[in-house]
């Protein structure tokens, strides 16, 4: 028994030295866009907000919020092999102050704070994108140069929809003004659409999460938002959510006259634009698609811990490389080199 551990600890050791001695060059090195900080703050205002808490357990959107805490975050990484992560908050972010616009800013203040103290303790492995104060634009504004200016954040975390509001909306131009002067790299993560009886009470991250990354990148097509604003580079989670498999049928139906007559070539390059992460979309056919559609160059790692456990992003990401037919080379983007590419702070950070 003392030997089976030894074992066990020596091995965990090695691991660990390895992890620590790769560079952001290396083939090796892992750098996850998606993974969820849980602050004590956001908890507490979710639970104040009526979020329904089961058993101990909170839930939002139907689904539970993990008993987050840094070191086990951190203990995460280092069992999935990951080198660096950058922090952001799932949905529904602070949307459900919608009705007040000085809470929403005040908590949304609170949570950066929160992770720029996480990312001060170690900067080597953690960043984060801005959380926003959503709908409230002139208050979104002023986080986004608060967080990229004084907090020094690898880029904004965005919602596919804020208490309704839906990328694509014109409310949201001056926002997308402010991240295109600044080339900002934007983290958008799906949240609950409005039309909840669709999903019959089932967890909204289930499938109402993927398809409203559809919603999102298809109004930001017909409202001309993104071919507004090229500049803003854009990630969306979950391979895309059904994007490469929709994205054809959107552009065909796009250029109809009656929706604008627009160019189908040029819909589906629009489209096949985004950064797509895998988190939940590490199988042959989600990887073999976004590969097909967007391209290796546009494939970014994700876990979405702690939503899903490391009993599932182990193997998971383990199987990115046979399930997607990767080389050496093309997984060496995959894990890092795309991302660096498109975050140039945290390459400055890194030194790479």
């Amino acid at each position: 028994m003392g030997g089976s551990i030894g074992v066990g600890l020596l091995g965990l050791v090695l691991s660990v030295t390895a992890q620590c001695s790769l560079s952001p060059g290396d083939s090796n090195y892992r750098i996850d866009v998606h993974s969820h900080a849980v602050p004590d703050v956001w908890r507490a205002a979710l639970v104040q907000a009526g979020y329904p808490v089961k058993n101990g357990t909170l839930y939002t959107d139907g689904f539970p919020v993990s008993n987050w805490t840094l070191e086990g975050h951190l203990e995460a990484m280092t069992a999935n092999s990951v080198n660096y992560t950058t922090l952001s908050i799932s949905a529904p972010g602070v949307t459900f102050l919608a009705h007040d616009a000085t809470k929403a800013k005040n908590l949304a203040r609170k949570v950066n704070l929160a992770m720029h103290q996480y990312t001060q303790q170690h900067p080597e492995k953690l960043g984060a994108m801005c959380l926003l104060p959503l709908p409230h634009v002139k208050g979104a504004i002023a986080e986004i140069k608060f967080c990229l200016d004084t907090l020094g954040f690898d880029g904004v975390g965005m919602y596919t929809n804020s208490n309704g509001t839906y990328l694509g909306d014109s409310s949201l131009d001056p926002i997308f003004e402010l991240l295109q002067e600044r080339n900002a790299t934007v983290f958008v993560h799906p949240a609950a659409p409005g039309c909840e009886s669709a999903g019959m009470g089932w967890p909204s991250p289930m499938t109402e999460y993927p398809f409203d990354s559809v919603r999102a990148m298809e109004n930001m097509l017909l409202s001309g938002q993104r071919a507004s604003y090229p500049n803003v580079t854009m990630i969306f989670p979950h391979g895309g959510g059904a994007m490469p498999y929709l994205a054809t049928r959107i552009a065909g139906m796009s250029s109809l006259p009656f929706l604008g007559g627009l160019s189908v070539p040029e819909s589906l390059a629009q489209l096949a634009g985004y950064y797509f992460d895998t988190a939940s979309a590490t199988s042959a056919i989600q990887l073999n698609a976004m590969k097909s559609f967007i391209g290796i160059d546009r494939i970014l790692i994700g876990t979405d811990y702690p939503y899903v456990p490391v009993a599932q992003s182990e193997p998971a990401l383990a199987a990115i490389q046979t399930n997607g037919n990767f080389t050496s080379t093309e997984m060496a983007q995959i894990n890092s080199k795309n991302t660096l590419s498109v975050f140039p702070r945290i390459s400055a950070k890194l030194g790479w």
